[in-house]
């Protein structure tokens, strides 16, 4: 069941079937994984730049 959950790239790799990034992440129940994740299942967070200051 494919799902999507926040995480960090740690590094990339050019694997056989195309780039991979090496992910780490919290699954549903608390675990933290890192594993290889193709390149086409990892899209960027967008949201607005944070400036520190509660007055942006």
């Amino acid at each position: 069941m494919p799902s999507e959950l926040p995480g960090l790239v740690l590094d990339w790799r050019s694997g056989e079937k195309g780039w991979e990034g090496l992910v780490s992440y919290a699954d549903r129940d608390g675990r933290i994984v890192t594993e290889w994740l193709p390149a086409a299942n990892l899209r960027p967070v967008v949201s607005a730049p944070q400036t520190g200051s509660a007055y942006g």
